[in-house]
């Protein structure tokens, strides 16, 4: 079975983050993607993504197809899942996204405390494109 892991931050394509080289060297990028109904928050120098109700927000990201050799273990602790005390800062779920051929289930890390009041809505959806 297929696994897929979108991502909307620092672990997409090209990043100069250590995290995104391991996700690249363990996985195969599909391409663009669109996950509805969510919403980007700049809360450091990093991005939260929490759900939202409204159709009209989306986030844009990266989906990658897996390989059997990605260790979850290390995306977790990277996504501070697992770290100190709960709740922990993301939590790991599945999701409906959409490529540009399909829809596709696909793992995505949500920001699971609350947003910051400092934090700044990347209106645009896209980290990179803000």
């Amino acid at each position: 079975m297929a696994v897929y892991i979108f991502t909307y931050g620092t672990l997409r394509l090209n990043q100069s983050h250590p995290m995104a080289t391991y996700l690249a060297n363990n996985a195969q990028l599909v391409g663009l993607a669109i996950l509805p109904k969510a919403k980007l928050y700049q809360i450091d120098w990093y991005p939260a993504l929490v759900e939202s109700d409204n159709v009209a927000d989306e986030v844009i990201g990266d989906v990658f197809l897996l390989n059997d050799t990605i260790d979850w273990k290390v995306i977790d602790e990277y996504e501070g899942i697992g770290v100190g005390n709960p709740p922990y800062e993301y939590r790991r779920a599945l999701a409906t996204i959409k490529t540009e051929t399909s829809e596709v289930e696909s793992w995505v890390y949500y920001y699971n405390l609350p947003i910051p009041p400092t934090a700044e809505l990347i209106a645009s959806g896209d980290f990179l494109n803000p």
